[in-house]
């Protein structure tokens, strides 16, 4: 691929572990970045923990387009966040190394970024690839603009790979303070909140191999994430309509919670959880279900 231009315009920053077992889908990250532009690309490499390979790390070292960088803490999240304080180009964005840029990608959300001066980040659709098959991620897009906030109380339009932000406007503070399993719901929550303009592009930007839909519903993870989420996010004061959404989301991941402690026989955080879904908005729907908790 020819390449135009000496001075990035775009960095893209890889949080990775730099094992040796991921080794091969670190350097298919690596050639996908290089293959979504016709420019040159900046990409920060933020090695973090302890488990890296040496020779994997002495091969990022000698790339010449990637700056090479190790946080001795073992944390995507935390990789990113240096990576955000290394940007000195006027656009970023992210990958996981196990994920892949789709060709062209990177040249088409700076398209829609230069050509809409007033845009903050723009986000696209990707593929989730899982058990051998591949499926667009999102099917409603179109109302993500507009309705930034309604929009992610229906789904995380915001991913690891989806989007590229513009660094002027999108500072360190919105990777700070981030939030175990939902990093990137908070991230586009604190955007959304401080009217953050956001832009689309209603094509496939990348392959996301890492994820399987639903693997943390109904999960003591899920619950142990997304409860105290919640309140994270009431904490921001929202406006009354998107904070009846979030108790509703809240009293949602409670009776499910209730649910799961019930069956795994622990009665009293099925009815602690069982009391705390009840006194959400909406939280009567629940209250039938207290037969089971009496039966």
């Amino acid at each position: 691929m020819s390449l135009v231009g000496s001075e990035p315009s775009v960095s893209v920053i890889i949080p990775t572990m730099a094992s040796l077992e991921r080794g091969s889908l670190l350097k298919r990250a690596v050639e996908s970045i290089r293959s979504s532009s016709m420019q040159h690309i900046c990409i920060i490499a933020v090695v973090n923990g302890a488990r890296f390979d040496a020779g994997v790390c002495e091969w990022l070292k000698s790339q010449p387009d990637i700056q090479f960088h190790y946080s001795k803490t073992p944390s995507a999240p935390g990789a990113i966040l240096r990576g955000r304080e290394l940007v000195r180009t006027e656009f970023f964005s992210t990958l996981d190394d196990d994920d892949e840029y789709l060709p062209g990608t990177t040249d088409q959300k700076l398209a829609v970024l230069r050509a809409d001066t007033q845009a903050d980040l723009v986000v696209g659709n990707y593929y989730q690839y899982c058990a051998g098959a591949e499926s667009l991620r999102y099917d409603r897009f179109a109302d993500v603009p507009a309705h930034p906030l309604e929009s992610l109380m229906q789904f995380n339009w915001l991913s690891s790979g989806n989007a590229l932000f513009r660094a002027e406007t999108v500072g360190v503070q919105y990777f700070n303070g981030y939030h175990d399993f939902a990093e990137w719901t908070l991230v586009a929550y604190q955007l959304a909140m401080d009217h953050k303009k956001v832009a689309i592009l209603d094509t496939p930007v990348f392959r996301c191999y890492g994820e399987t839909p639903g693997s943390l519903s109904k999960s003591d993870t899920y619950f142990a994430a997304y409860i105290p989420l919640f309140k994270r996010m009431l904490a921001f004061s929202p406006p009354k309509h998107v904070a009846c959404m979030i108790h509703r989301k809240m009293g949602a991941a409670h009776h499910d919670a209730s649910v799961v402690a019930n069956q795994n026989g622990f009665y009293k955080d099925a009815w602690k959880h069982h009391l705390q879904s009840l006194m959400m908005d909406g939280g009567l729907r629940y209250l039938s279900y207290t037969r089971h908790l009496i039966l």
